[in-house]
């Protein structure tokens, strides 16, 4: 019995817990975007540079109009070599990015984005930056051998962060409710039917 009320209170807690968890998330809300691009090469024969993948981003700032990328995955392909993107670099690390990704058009700064991939990147490091040129009126990555091309981003819709600790806690009660039933069942007097 003793077993039976420290699993109950452990599975309450661990929903409890988790519905934390997602009430926390609500409040600091993220936008996931869907992004590719594609810059030519300037050297005839030679592939461009493409990217596609997944930005995680802040809410929308309502007075700067824009969101703030704090995460990223995805693959780029260069020179015929598919490499992964590991992951985001801090604002101000490579090519002055701030990371912004606007709600209009151009969709990027001119300092744009800095990521690292598994490869050597552009720089030789991994580092790449991906930014718009207000001169050239396109987007491009920092890089000598590639032009101007497309960039592009899709909103995904977030899942709602009830929808995981609702049904945890369904299902704890739905445990809770079995378990007294079987309780109460033990409890009853027994008695024979061959008497």
């Amino acid at each position: 019995m003793k077993l039976v009320k420290k699993l109950g209170i452990a599975t309450t807690s661990a929903v409890i817990g988790i519905t934390g968890v997602g009430a926390s998330s609500a409040a600091q809300a993220v936008q996931l975007f869907d992004f590719q691009y594609s810059f030519p090469s300037y050297e005839a024969n030679v592939t461009g540079i493409s990217a596609s993948g997944t930005l995680t981003t802040t809410d929308l700032d309502p007075i700067k109009n824009n969101y703030t990328i704090t995460g990223i995955t995805g693959t780029r392909k260069a020179q015929g070599i598919t490499e992964t993107i590991i992951g985001l670099l801090s604002p101000g690390t490579y090519g002055i990015n701030d990371n912004l990704l606007n709600a209009s058009t151009p969709l990027l700064t001119q300092n744009g984005f800095s990521y690292l991939v598994s490869g050597s990147g552009e720089d030789g490091n991994g580092n790449v930056n991906v930014f718009y040129s207000s001169f050239n009126e396109g987007y491009s990555e920092l890089s000598s051998d590639v032009d101007y091309g497309s960039f592009s981003v899709v909103p995904r819709p977030v899942p709602e962060p009830y929808t995981v600790s609702g049904s945890l806690l369904a299902l704890g009660f739905g445990w809770w409710t079995k378990r007294k039933q079987a309780v109460a069942f033990q409890k009853k007097p027994y008695k024979s039917i061959y008497l």
